[in-house]
């Protein structure tokens, strides 16, 4: 990312960091719009050009998949789940110096429901994007796969971020990862080889 789009992250990242310093100093509902852009350093306009309303503020830029990566797991031809490790690997690792903010975003919207239903609202979105990946990756596959697996995919990894902003882990990737090779797994647990 170089020139314009990455000053656009950089300011969007700080009226983020913005929003979350005040919104756990002050609580949301004494949090303002006016008083995200001021901690911020922008204009009131300027808020507005990057996020309609506060809770989006707190939530930040969209966290969509990487577009090279999304395009390298579509199109790979290695096992499925090295080219997931490999696409998660891209995604994640772009958020494991932002332990404290990720972690204040869960818990705030945990107190917040228009925060809560923001999260819920981009989990639902990564759903249709690993969802849509998934389709174009498996068309010899029976398309029911691709919803379903997409569902695992993402609750393996909201575990492992979850995980990592409790402490449980250091490495969110790795605990990702080895989450959602645990969907491996469950063929296993759901129907039991029986030893002859």
């Amino acid at each position: 990312m170089t020139g314009p789009s990455k000053r656009r992250r950089e300011t969007a990242i700080r009226i983020q960091a913005a929003a979350i310093k005040l919104a756990l100093r002050d609580g949301m509902i004494n949090l303002t719009t006016e008083a995200i852009a001021r901690e911020a350093g922008v204009s009131p306009r300027t808020f507005f050009n990057y996020y309609p309303y506060k809770e989006a503020a707190i939530y930040g830029p969209p966290k969509d998949y990487p577009r090279d990566a999304s395009d390298s797991f579509m199109q790979g031809n290695k096992p499925l789940i090295e080219d997931l490790s490999a696409l998660m690997q891209a995604h994640l690792s772009r958020f494991t110096a932002q332990r404290d903010m990720v972690g204040a975003i869960i818990r705030l919207a945990d107190t917040d429901a228009k925060l809560a239903a923001l999260q819920q609202s981009a989990l639902l979105e990564r759903h249709s994007q690993m969802e849509q990946m998934l389709r174009r990756r498996l068309v010899e596959q029976d398309p029911r796969l691709a919803p379903i697996l997409a569902s695992a995919i993402i609750s393996a990894t909201r575990q492992a971020v979850l995980d990592w902003i409790e402490g449980h882990t250091d490495d969110l990737v790795g605990k990702a990862i080895e989450n959602i090779r645990l969907i491996t797994s469950l063929g296993d647990v759901l129907e039991p080889r029986r030893s002859s």
